[in-house]
């Protein structure tokens, strides 16, 4: 029982090692992308239930995806440790200091609560008009580009 607990216990030490090296210190950021993530792919599963559209393919698709957005923040958070050891100061514009993050997350968060909102339209909910034009502003029609054909 010992020998299970210490290997639990080094698992879970280099688990948060790694996911520290990755990430960095926790933040409100991060939480709020695991939280609009999670979300997102619940209410787009629940949407797809509603409507008598659940494909197992589609489902399968969504998880790596959503993997891979944390992927593209841990590479970002490379990005600023490499930038801040070779040039020795934080990246700045001007007189601010720009995590970049910290704008890789919110790219993904504005990205996640528009897909949340399209969801719940899609399971009928009723969606407030200023919400409705806050998403169509920053909803941009013309990434389809990564897209495979058949692919959502």
């Amino acid at each position: 029982m010992d020998v299970m607990m210490n290997t639990a216990k080094a698992g879970t030490m280099g688990a948060s090692f790694f996911i520290s090296y990755l990430f960095g210190e926790w933040s409100v950021l991060l939480g709020a992308l695991l939280f609009f993530v999670s979300f997102d792919f619940v209410s787009g599963l629940m949407a797809a239930w509603h409507n008598n559209n659940v494909r197992a393919e589609v489902g399968f698709w969504g998880i790596p995806k959503k993997v891979m957005i944390f992927g593209v923040v841990a590479l970002a958070h490379i990005f600023d440790k490499v930038y801040l050891d070779q040039i020795g100061e934080p990246l700045a514009i001007g007189e601010f200091q720009v995590s970049v993050m910290a704008a890789t997350i919110l790219y993904y968060l504005v990205n996640e609560f528009i897909s949340i909102t399209e969801n719940l339209g899609k399971m009928g909910m009723p969606v407030p008009a200023p919400l409705k034009k806050a998403v169509e502003a920053f909803k941009d029609d013309d990434y389809s580009y990564g897209k495979k054909e058949g692919r959502k």
